[in-house]
């Protein structure tokens, strides 16, 4: 064998072989209890997910949510209807109706209904009415009338406390209130005066009338006569010419001490005169 031959040989790598050795039954047993181990945990991880996905399912609930006209479908885990809008992200008002309360649990037949309650103060201008105030006129005759001063309307500024209910305004109370031009009065002269046998009169009343006679003075330093009577000054003013039924244009110039409140006093010309009138009503006819 030569030196080049040698040379060879010693770089020549030995042939590797896998030799495959059964397992003895010890690493057999391992094994077996090994896959067993394995195959329990699956099945032991398998039943706790499908027990898991029924309690899910189970505390569940498919609910529906109103908020004014808004409707939609939810579902929740949690329990009441507190929790459940805080989890949606709405924020319950202190005005706000929530039904059923928000305490309340809730499942799959649950309808949460939330109308939202906002309350505002407002201001208005509001026009203010004006009266109208008649007064006689014993210058215009019945029927007649004028109006003598204009009526004009005021300002208020009024502050209210609105409630809205869904954006609808469901109450408005009044809490304040500011005048801001006063209201004109409208004056309005009224025709009194009405005419009998061409006597302007503005009033006719019931008086009891007896009847005197006799001369003398009078208390208004007149003489006494026909034409003339006497009355009670606090009612019929002295100098003032009535209209009596039955007698016409007669002039208040006397008085008497049986003469008080509705009663008139007839001068007449006899005694005879006197006695057959006597004492009997009639009206009397004022201006």
């Amino acid at each position: 064998m030569n030196e080049s031959t040698r040379t060879d040989n010693l770089n020549t790598e030995p042939e590797r072989r896998i030799i495959w050795t059964p397992p003895s039954e010890e690493e057999k047993r391992k094994g077996r209890k090994q896959f067993a181990l394995i195959l329990s945990a699956s099945i032991a991880l398998s039943l706790i997910l499908a027990a898991f996905n029924v309690y899910a399912a189970y505390i569940t609930s498919d609910l529906t949510i109103q908020i004014d006209s808004k409707i939609a479908p939810c579902r929740t885990r949690l329990d009441t209807v507190g929790e459940v809008l805080k989890d949606v992200g709405f924020k319950v008002g202190e005005h706000d109706i929530v039904e059923p309360a928000l305490s309340a649990h809730v499942d799959d037949s649950t309808e949460i209904r939330v109308k939202r309650v906002r309350i505002e103060e407002e201001q208005e201008r509001e026009k203010t009415g004006f009266e109208t105030i008649e007064e006689d006129d014993p210058e215009m005759n019945r029927g007649e009338s004028k109006v003598t001063q204009e009526g004009a309307q005021g300002e208020d500024l009024v502050t209210y406390r609105v409630t809205y209910t869904s954006d609808v305004e469901t109450a408005r109370e009044e809490i304040g209130r500011k005048t801001l031009k006063k209201p004109v009065d409208e004056i309005v002269h009224v025709g009194i005066r009405e005419t009998i046998n061409g006597f302007a009169y503005t009033r006719k009343e019931v008086f009891e009338a007896t009847a005197y006679t006799g001369g003398g003075r009078t208390a208004s330093g007149t003489r006494a006569r026909v034409g003339e009577i006497a009355v009670d000054p606090r009612v019929i003013p002295l100098g003032t010419t009535v209209y009596v039924e039955g007698f016409g244009e007669l002039r208040a110039e006397d008085t008497g001490g049986a003469v008080k409140g509705h009663i008139i006093d007839i001068y007449m010309s006899s005694r005879s005169q006197c006695r057959k009138w006597g004492r009997r009503n009639v009206t009397v006819y004022l201006p």
